[in-house]
């Protein structure tokens, strides 16, 4: 069981390199403008342990970091925008008084629905190959629909690690990103192996 290829020995180091990701993540985040680089190298980082590859992980990660810088620049604060677009909807919706006030409420809560569930899957696909910005935001689309049960997994996964570090703030500190990142990243795989298997 302690043996250098024990199971012990794998758990410890799983258990090491999701604290040392999720730590260097945040730190990278620390001027906040970076948070985009930052996500699409953890992002990238986790695609290689999800793909079996175990590079060096600090060399990977601030590799990725650069690679990634412009495009996720881009995207980042694209996507930010739109959403602050959509809770200013939501928060102007509820002082409007209007016969068609709970048709646009619903119509938003659809947008906003998939608006949300296309933006986890951006990241993933720009550390999977090179994409333009349109045909990441299509292809983002495209793989949040196909299949739906996978991406309901995803949720459910992200809310429940979100309530868990909301009571265990460790969780939060030193696994909530990383552990996301790697099961958002894992579906993501599933998916587009999926998508370009061939018919039999």
């Amino acid at each position: 069981m302690f043996k250098v290829d024990g199971m012990f020995h794998r758990i410890c180091t799983w258990i090491y390199r999701f604290a040392y990701i999720n730590l260097l993540f945040l730190i990278s985040c620390l001027p906040v403008i970076t948070i985009y680089p930052a996500t699409a190298a953890l992002f990238g980082v986790v695609r290689q342990w999800v793909k079996k590859n175990d590079p060096p992980v600090f060399t990977n990660y601030r590799l990725l970091f650069v690679e990634n810088f412009k495009q996720s620049m881009v995207l980042g604060p694209a996507i930010t925008v739109v959403f602050l677009v959509l809770i200013a909807d939501f928060f102007l919706l509820t002082r409007v008084q209007s016969g068609i006030k709970g048709l646009l409420m619903v119509c938003l809560l659809v947008i906003s629905f998939f608006s949300f569930i296309s933006a986890i899957y951006i990241v993933p696909l720009m550390v999977n190959g090179y994409y333009t910005t349109k045909e990441l935001v299509k292809n983002a689309f495209q793989l949040s629909i196909y299949k739906p049960f996978l991406t309901l997994f995803n949720l459910l996964t992200l809310i429940g690690l979100i309530y868990i570090s909301l009571r265990f703030s460790f969780i939060l500190l030193f696994f909530f990103f990383s552990i996301s990142a790697f099961i958002t990243y894992w579906v993501t795989e599933r998916k587009i192996s999926h998508a370009t298997a061939p018919v039999k």
